[in-house]
């Protein structure tokens, strides 16, 4: 079944995001930062003078009235002013490459979501890009349901590698081939990806084949050891016992620790005196006070880098080498449910194939 063009299900248009922008951008980012991660301001706005933003708006029809109808199917406007209903930062370069690039931010407002306004924005993002740029990528936390948005729309999932030390998410590399009926350039992803957002170096390893992108993923972390857990021993040998669990807590007891962190009972505070009033224990500023000067504060120590070990690196280039051989030889194609591809004017290649749902593998030119 051949993809369909993604129309929007509502009128949109989209457009370069401008400074006034800026404050829209950050809110829904805030809204969705489990998603899509963070952006300090300072670098939204940078994104923006880079041309970097798109984004896309709806005449009328604002939060409050999305969804409601008339009786002859349109929807209910109480202004004709365009609205900003989601935004997309992405830029037609990656990791040095300029026949790759990456979209950084896909967001679109909770009420319009499902109305294909990201396709919209992704398919305007892939017209803006250069001429030499063929291909485009994204990293989809795992545990996201953006992933199934990526997949539909023709990405194919290549790769993973670890997130932040704190989450421990495992991050999923999309890539796509832009233009209409491309299907030989070959795909690529980075063997290693460095600092960023997670501020550390990770190693990006392959998805493996015969493996799903929602299956389980290992934590590969530079400096992390990994041993068997040892039992406790007591010094003569024996095992240590665990310990029993203690009875659930008493009324009284928690009373106890309550009253004990009052406030009458820390001491007085810095430059008061106690007085008894009709009205109970009151506190009065003291003239003799004179502050202490407050210490220095130590200067924060940044903690060194853990860095990948050379061999790990080298082993994981080549193993991404030898995985896009195959993957190329193979001539995987992507096929989605939507078509977001970036026309030509002309034929790009020949033995075109029109995209579906899923991956699937062609078999090899006589």
């Amino acid at each position: 079944m051949n993809a369909i063009v993604p129309t929007p299900r509502c009128s949109i248009t989209t457009r370069p995001a401008r400074a006034s922008d800026a404050p829209f951008i950050d809110g829904l980012q805030k809204m969705h930062t489990h998603m899509v991660g963070w952006m300090p301001g300072k670098q939204i706005e940078g994104k923006i003078a880079a041309g970097h933003v798109l984004v896309a708006e709806v005449v009328g029809g604002g939060l409050g009235v999305v969804g409601r109808e008339h009786h002859d199917g349109q929807p209910t406007t109480h202004n004709q002013q365009p609205t900003p209903v989601g935004y997309c930062i992405g830029q037609d370069q990656y990791s040095g490459r300029d026949d790759v690039g990456i979209i950084y931010q896909l967001n679109v407002q909770p009420l319009r979501q499902r109305h294909l306004i990201g396709a919209a924005l992704i398919k305007a993002m892939f017209e803006r890009a250069a001429y030499g740029c063929k291909l485009f990528c994204c990293w989809c936390a795992q545990d996201i349901q953006a992933n199934w948005f990526w997949e539909s729309i023709g990405f194919v999932p290549l790769a993973f590698r670890t997130g932040s030390r704190d989450k421990q998410r495992t991050h999923i590399f999309w890539q796509r081939r832009i233009r209409q009926d491309d299907d030989v350039t070959p795909y690529w992803f980075p063997a290693l990806t460095k600092s960023g957002a997670i501020r550390e170096d990770r190693i990006v390893l392959p998805i493996p084949p015969g493996t799903h992108w929602r299956d389980a993923k290992p934590l590969v972390l530079p400096g992390i050891v990994v041993e068997p857990e040892k039992p406790l021993m007591l010094p003569g040998g024996a095992l240590v016992r665990p310990r029993p669990e203690q009875p659930n807590v008493s009324t009284a007891r928690k009373i106890a620790v309550i009253r004990s962190q009052s406030k009458h009972l820390q001491g007085l505070p810095p430059g008061k005196a106690a007085v008894i009033t009709a009205g109970g224990l009151r506190y009065i500023d003291r003239g003799d006070f004179v502050p202490e000067a407050e210490p220095a504060k130590p200067k924060r120590v940044m903690k060194p880098r853990a860095k990948n070990d050379p061999k790990h690196v080298a082993a994981a280039r080549e193993l991404r080498d030898r995985y896009l051989e195959q993957v190329n030889t193979r001539r995987l194609l992507a096929q989605g449910k939507y078509d977001v591809s970036r026309a030509l004017a002309g034929p790009f290649a020949s033995d075109a194939t029109p995209a579906g749902a899923g991956l699937r593998e062609l078999p090899l030119a006589a």
